[in-house]
């Protein structure tokens, strides 16, 4: 079975940078994946976290 991937938003120290979006499987892989698409080092981003949906039920 494959990995699951998570939603996360990836917020950066740089106010121009605004935040990204990746699918990953964890936290690290989304910190590396969102570094490497906006061509920053890691210690640029300031803050990862998982989306949660909000269910209007």
């Amino acid at each position: 079975m494959a990995n699951a991937l998570y939603p996360f938003r990836i917020h950066f120290h740089d106010p121009d940078l605004s935040p990204i979006d990746i699918d990953a499987a964890d936290a690290k892989a989304a910190r590396d994946i969102a570094a490497e698409r906006r061509r920053v080092p890691v210690a640029a981003i300031r803050k990862v976290k998982v989306i949660r949906e909000n269910a209007d039920v």
